[in-house]
């Protein structure tokens, strides 16, 4: 079994055009997907959705559907997108991502449903009552995920956030997506991924050809 690390973030669109990719390689039961939320909007990054961010954002999601077919509904753009007093924040569903983990949640899974939940049926991973009812739909007790919740909510995400980021620039990597594989003796390879958005066979044909490198 080899480990992927997979640093990404929840709110990321690229990370959401690099879903089909993630998806593909959970079929490869050689390979073991973990997850590292690096936190864009962490901290002094949160951000409100001002006019000209809202307009940047508007762009990158059609570049992103026009290289992979990946889907912003306009649910999205009218209930998420169009609120101007909202926030962009990703500790919440990074601490999110960790409570569901605790509990035995796939975080490949759990990650997949809160993309889906926002950027399809807008519902804002900013909010813990829609991730509340992501693990509930994934088969956790609401009042044991809000507990979790609260216990690595804070200082225990930031850590993980930080240690995330400090990987990032292990691996040499530049942004979310980063993908990289890890070596017996500590080295990383990381993979190309950008050349694949779309192209998911592809994509496991390259990852297969890499995996043979792996000692």
């Amino acid at each position: 079994m080899k480990t992927l690390h997979y640093i990404m973030d929840p709110q990321c669109g690229w990370c959401y055009a690099a879903a089909p990719l993630i998806d593909a390689l959970t079929e490869l039961t050689a390979v073991n997907i973990k997850l590292h939320g690096g936190g864009l909007f962490s901290g002094a990054n949160k951000r409100q959705l001002s006019a000209g961010f809202h307009q940047q954002i508007i762009t990158m999601d059609k570049k992103i559907t026009g290289l992979t077919g990946q889907v912003f509904s306009s649910t999205y753009y009218s209930q998420v997108l169009e609120d101007q007093q909202r926030v962009v924040d990703s500790d919440t569903p990074i601490a999110a991502l960790l409570a569901a983990q605790s509990l035995g949640v796939d975080p490949v899974l759990m990650l997949h449903q809160m993309q889906i939940t926002q950027f399809v049926e807008g519902r804002s991973q900013s909010d813990i009552s829609n991730l509340t009812a992501i693990v509930n739909e994934l088969g956790v007790d609401s009042a044991a995920f809000l507990n979790a919740f609260t216990l690595i909510n804070g200082e225990k995400t930031a850590q993980h956030i930080n240690n995330s980021r400090n990987m990032l620039h292990l691996v040499g990597g530049n942004g979310f997506p980063t993908l990289t594989f890890e070596h017996a003796d500590g080295a990383f390879t990381k993979l190309e991924h950008s050349s694949y958005y779309g192209q998911p066979k592809q994509w496991i044909a390259y990852v297969v050809r890499v995996l043979k490198t792996i000692d």
